[in-house]
């Protein structure tokens, strides 16, 4: 996006979000009021960054750092103080699920099995432990350590089985490994088994996308999460990513290839069940980000609490001294005001591509009426179906809205992201 274009999608987000959300809502993100504690919490869900990778993917956004043995034992005490720091202010909360991502979780699962003790020793663990792993990792010692971990729902970092698309994506291993893997964690009696997969890559065509779905479902996924390249608009952060041979897919490629991913999902039984996510059977649905509230654990981690959000510090070292020495690893917090927690809630439903009508009043309370204006908008353009009490959204309706999202709404991700990668402790970040 031109310079122009970027003041343009700035200004229609912000009148947008004024209209929606009202003038009280301030969009700045800044240090935590001295004296602000989290308020208890009856029901949450808890996500565990690991950031260690042994090497880094050119179009990963996350926090991540060079694994090296030494750091492994500070992490541990430093996740395992936060662990405790949010029990003693929000209480033993139940924690619905446990997501644990990344970096690489598999190359530190000795750690990451001690963090699990310690939340489960200050809470009321209830729901599924889902977590990512990576092909070359995977071998039969690893699959019983997650298995004696209790963990339920595993996702697997294939992106493709395609030699080139490997190359390109500098993942590191080819697809012999990447079957072995599948096929591995398929034959194990894990709940569920999702197998990520890119497309729209350079060069890619239709057949070799649906080639690579295919092949992961024969191998045993019943979960398939399908990504396009660069589903965050990076600008800045594409400097530090140094991304020089990889460009952003054209719009009508992506069209093409995510309506075949459609037509072939629904002819395999498999049913969409986010924008990218497809899953077949009655298995529970493997989803890294639409939880309605959670904790984060670990740096660069956030927090969507019933008040606002809280983003811990991104840079390691700071999270682990702040945290060693009995502080906060919180770094930022924007506060809701009005009914911004409602339309965070129902944003969250668009990716969904399922939303609950009958629950509108609850969670937007004056501001229900608004939404159901815009969603009538949406039907009668052809984005979504109503089928009951829920608006579900059509193939065209979950590509298109998506799409506005990502021009839009994850712009602000990507400043709050930038700035939080050159300061451990900023001072303030407008989106």
């Amino acid at each position: 996006m031109n310079h122009l274009g970027h003041r343009f999608s700035r200004f229609v987000t912000r009148a947008a979000r004024r209209y929606l959300v009202g003038a009280d809502q301030r969009w700045v993100f800044e240090p935590p009021a001295p004296g602000w504690t989290p308020l208890p919490i009856e029901r949450t869900s808890f996500y565990l960054h690991v950031p260690f990778c042994r090497h880094f993917c050119p179009y990963c956004p996350y926090t991540k750092a060079p694994y090296h043995e030494s750091l492994i034992e500070p992490y541990t005490r430093a996740a395992i103080a936060e662990v405790d720091g949010w029990a003693n202010t929000i209480g033993s909360a139940k924690i619905s699920s446990i997501y644990i991502g990344g970096g690489t979780p598999t190359i530190a699962l000795t750690s990451v099995s001690r963090v699990l003790t310690r939340v489960r020793e200050r809470f009321r663990l209830t729901g599924d432990i889902c977590i990512e792993t990576n092909p070359t990792d995977i071998d039969n010692e690893i699959v019983q350590q997650l298995k004696d971990m209790g963990v339920t729902l595993v996702s697997l970092g294939i992106e493709s089985f395609t030699a080139e698309n490997l190359t390109m994506l500098g993942r590191g291993y080819d697809s012999i490994v990447a079957e072995r893997a599948l096929s591995l964690l398929a034959g194990s009696n894990f709940t569920s088994v999702n197998a990520d997969i890119m497309f729209a890559l350079p060069n890619q065509s239709v057949s070799s996308v649906i080639a690579d779905i295919a092949r992961a479902a024969e191998l045993g996924a019943d979960q398939i999460t399908t990504y396009p390249l660069f589903t965050f608009p990076y600008t800045s952060v594409g400097e530090y990513l140094h991304l020089t041979a990889v460009s952003m897919p054209k719009l009508k490629v992506r069209r093409e290839q995510y309506r075949a991913i459609n037509q072939w999902c629904d002819q395999n039984d498999f049913e969409r069940t986010s924008v990218w996510g497809f899953k077949r059977g009655n298995v529970p649905r493997y989803s890294s980000v639409t939880r309605d509230g959670y904790i984060g654990v670990g740096p660069g981690a956030g927090s969507h609490m019933t008040d606002g959000f809280v983003l811990n510090t991104f840079d390691l070292n700071s999270w682990m001294e702040s945290l060693s020495s009995g502080g906060s690893a919180i770094a930022l917090r924007m506060p809701f005001a009005g009914e911004m927690a409602g339309w965070w809630w129902l944003y969250w439903r668009f990716y969904d591509t399922r939303i609950p009508l009958d629950e509108l009043d609850i969670v937007l309370g004056h501001d229900a009426r608004k939404a159901r204006w815009w969603l009538r908008i949406v039907e009668q353009a052809g984005f979504a179906v109503r089928n009951g009490e829920f608006l579900k959204l059509t193939e065209p309706g979950a590509f298109w809205l998506h799409l506005v999202q990502n021009y839009f709404a994850l712009n602000y991700v990507n400043t709050l992201w930038t700035q939080s990668r050159r300061e451990s402790w900023p001072k303030e970040v407008f989106i």
